[in-house]
């Protein structure tokens, strides 16, 4: 089977770029709230000092589908954005979106190295 058929099939509720947008742009309104003056000062911690939303570049790491896996059964997408500090391109952590067959999300993940 081609891949352009198996996508169809696989992305057939929302697109790959659909997921992948909702994903940037839940990263962004996390980003967004943690670094606001109320924001959430318990994740702005696990940022290095003095870190700003400017400072912060997003990368499409992987789009990975899952035919089965131990915690869920059937098929499942995960959308993993790699998160990086612009000055010196190191990579800071990761932040995923897993969605099921249907395209709704199921579960996100923040990963801060």
């Amino acid at each position: 089977m081609k891949t352009s058929a198996l996508e169809s099939l696989i992305f057939a509720q929302k697109s790959k770029t659909e997921l992948i947008d909702e994903t940037i742009l839940s990263l962004q309104c996390l980003l967004h709230e943690t670094f606001s003056d109320k924001g959430k000062p318990e994740l702005k911690k696990e940022f290095p000092q003095n870190t700003s939303p400017d400072d912060l570049r997003i990368k499409l790491g992987n789009v990975i589908v899952y035919i089965e896996s131990l915690n869920k059964p059937g098929l499942s997408i995960e959308v993993i954005l790699d998160i990086f500090i612009n000055n010196t391109n190191f990579e800071l952590g990761t932040y995923s979106h897993i969605f099921n067959e249907e395209g709704i999300l199921v579960d996100e993940m923040l990963v801060i190295n």
